[in-house]
């Protein structure tokens, strides 16, 4: 039986990680075992509600920003694995939105589960997370707990702690997890001090999560955002001259301030949209050699050049190379991935 004994925590503190800022924004990714347990925790930790009342199942990822106990927090909500059968596309265009919108990578990976409905199926839900993102997104993964009722928190760990498929879970993790208090919360804030006290944690321990993906998206965004902003730069230079006109000294310097981080966000924002939908390609091709096998797919790749019958010959040669040859076959993914990136 899998333990629930949790690896010992630090004192719990708001105090950065030496390698982050206090400036440098948090990005925390959001799943849940249902939409309403991640609009809850949103509505809880950043103080107010992003969510309309019509929006009761998350189907889109949607990103929202404030600052809480006096820090930038980003949280990007990917749609609810649970209450949600999207198709394969729609779901992969979502989370390629996550990608873009926690760019250049979460600090951590939160998952909301209702403690009071843990079922055999709260395991399952992770499952496209993990193909999407790989096994190794598990250890910035952080289960919330999160619940309303008046129950004592310490008799509701124990039953908890009972449930098999939370142990099972919380081993996946790396025992990382925290019960939330949405009612004791709203009253002090304690809960989501202890929240983002457990993230600055995890990423002292580990750092920000990322991949090729992360990585290859930051590139573009940033490319695209200097494209956004040079297109804006007669209406960035007349705006400035008005300000200039209407303000002087330390207020006028204030107002530029104001106006050029506004438009920071804005091309970031909009970068991050044209790249989200431009990353469709490189995404099929990522979830094509997983199922057929990196090496198999690659000397697919390469007799493409000579038609399907080079093809299937490519793969069969390929899947043999790639268990020998290893780390060269690593390489070569390597490079076709960068080369349909480039060329998309």
């Amino acid at each position: 039986m899998a333990s629930v004994q949790g690896k010992p925590r630090r004192r719990l503190s708001l105090d950065s990680p030496p390698h982050m800022s206090r400036e440098t924004p948090l990005r925390i990714l959001v799943f849940g075992d249902s939409s309403q347990s991640q609009i809850s925790l949103t509505r809880s930790v950043l103080g107010q509600d992003v969510f309309t009342r019509d929006e009761v199942n998350i189907s889109a990822t949607k990103k929202s920003s404030r600052v809480v106990q006096g820090r930038n927090t980003t949280l990007v909500n990917a749609p609810n694995l649970q209450d949600n059968d999207l198709p394969d596309n729609i779901l992969h265009k979502e989370l390629r939105k996550a990608v873009c919108f926690s760019c250049p990578g979460p600090h951590a990976v939160v998952f909301v589960v209702d403690p009071f409905n843990l079922t055999p199926d709260t395991m399952n839900i992770l499952k496209p997370m993990v193909h999407f993102f790989g096994e190794c997104v598990l250890k910035h993964t952080l289960i919330v707990l999160y619940y309303e009722q008046g129950m004592r928190t310490l008799s509701l760990e124990d039953e908890v702690k009972k449930n098999k498929s939370f142990r099972e879970l919380a081993e996946k993790c790396s025992q990382n997890y925290l019960f939330f208090n949405g009612e004791v919360n709203l009253l002090e804030g304690s809960q989501t001090q202890a929240l983002l006290s457990q993230v600055y944690e995890m990423d002292s321990e580990h750092k920000m999560f990322s991949n090729m993906e992360f990585i290859d998206a930051e590139k573009r965004i940033q490319i695209e955002e200097r494209f956004i902003k040079k297109s804006k730069e007669k209406e960035i230079r007349e705006t400035l001259k008005a300000l200039e006109n209407q303000h002087s000294g330390e207020v006028l310097a204030s107002e530029k301030l104001k106006y050029k981080e506004k438009i920071q966000l804005e091309c970031r924002e909009k970068a991050e949209l044209v790249v989200a939908d431009k990353l469709g390609f490189t995404v099929r091709f990522v979830d094509y050699a997983v199922a057929v096998g990196k090496g198999a797919f690659v000397g697919g790749l390469l007799g493409f050049a000579v038609g399907y019958e080079g093809m299937a010959v490519g793969a069969a040669v390929g899947a043999g190379l790639g268990a020998v040859l290893g780390g060269a076959a690593n390489a070569a993914w390597s490079y076709i991935y960068k080369s349909f990136t480039d060329a998309h």
